[in-house]
């Protein structure tokens, strides 16, 4: 899905892709993949207008604070594809 000529570029440290990327058609339609575990303010600033803007949403599970073992047991089993939110209203 990545334009030729385009970059693909992952901040922050991910656990692997569901698939290899394939360098063929990296190297074939001039492609980059770049990476890095940290992102600036200016650069997260543009990604989230960049989100707004296309109106690109987050993958989440709203959990309640009594929730969050389980949860975390399922993130080290690497069996979440999406990022918790605790709901802050279950802490009361």
């Amino acid at each position: 899905m990545l334009a030729p000529r385009a970059t693909i570029v992952t901040v922050g440290l991910l656990g692997p892709y569901k698939s290899p990327t394939n360098n063929m058609e990296v190297a074939k339609f001039g492609r980059s993949v770049a990476g890095s575990l940290i992102g600036g303010v200016a650069e997260t600033q543009e990604t989230l207008d960049f989100c707004a803007e296309h109106h690109i949403l987050p993958h989440v599970e709203m959990i309640n604070i009594e929730d969050i073992n389980k949860a975390f047991e399922k993130i080290k089993k690497d069996e979440v594809r999406f990022r918790y939110v605790i709901d802050m209203k279950s802490l009361q």
